[in-house]
This record gives C-alpha cells, sequence and structure tokens, in this order.
C-alpha cells in the first residue's frame, strides 16, 4: 500500500481560505448563494462551457437533488459503497429505492469495478 495517505476529513489551507471564510461571515453569507458560490459557478461555466452550473450546500443535497431528477421509484435499485455515509444512502431510500452494496477496493477505498457485474439488473427500469 501506498505510504502517502490524504487526512480525512482536515481541511487543507494553501492561499487566501481563511481571508474568504472571515469575509463570509463579515457578510452574513456562510452558505450557499453567497458571492463565492456566483463566483464558483461562473467560473465552472465559463470552464465547462456548460450553460448553468447548480453548486449545493451538500453532498447530501445533491445526492437528493440527483434522485429527484433521475425520478427513483419505489423498489429501483443504486449500487452504492459499503464504505460511505448514511446520508449517500438516504437521499435514495426515501424515495423508496433499494440500496445494492458494492465492494470498496483497498487500493482507493473507491467501488471495485471487478464487484458490479453481479449487481447489475438485467432489466433497469425504463424511464
Amino acid at each position: 500500500m501506498n505510504a502517502y495517505r490524504i487526512p480525512f476529513n482536515k481541511p487543507s489551507l494553501v492561499g487566501n481560505e481563511l481571508s474568504y471564510i472571515t469575509d463570509c461571515v463579515r457578510r452574513g453569507k456562510i452558505s450557499g448563494d453567497g458571492p463565492y458560490t456566483k463566483k464558483c459557478e461562473a467560473l465552472l461555466e465559463q470552464s465547462l462551457g456548460v450553460p448553468k452550473i447548480q453548486l449545493t450546500t451538500s453532498c447530501t443535497h445533491a445526492l437528493e437533488m440527483a434522485a429527484l431528477l433521475l425520478n427513483m421509484q419505489p423498489n429501483d435499485e443504486v449500487i452504492v459503497s459499503s464504505f460511505t455515509f448514511v446520508s449517500t444512502i438516504n437521499a435514495f431510500v426515501l424515495r423508496g429505492a433499494r440500496p445494492v452494496f458494492c465492494d470498496v477496493r483497498e487500493d482507493t477505498l473507491n467501488l471495485d469495478e471487478r464487484s458490479w457485474s453481479p449487481l447489475l439488473l438485467t432489466e433497469p427500469r425504463q424511464s
């Protein structure tokens, strides 16, 4: 295993982050739709050449939005990592979907692509 490890949940400060955080607190805009969110959305829209980027305040909110946009239905199956937070699954379970846990790779802790095939439905739901 690689000797270099990325710290888990440890903030990385490499530039002006503290001054930006201070600015957000002073403005009273510490989450969503503040000036830094708008700057980031504009930068991503320009960089990616897309008409609209919608940032969310958390991954949980992004997954809830994805579940709604995918029109998740009761008994739909969602393949999820066995190494995850409960909120990853809640967005789909709240809409009646069933989580199917997939093993993770020891070297990355991401989904093990060698474990997907037996988990895939032969007849996925047609939208």
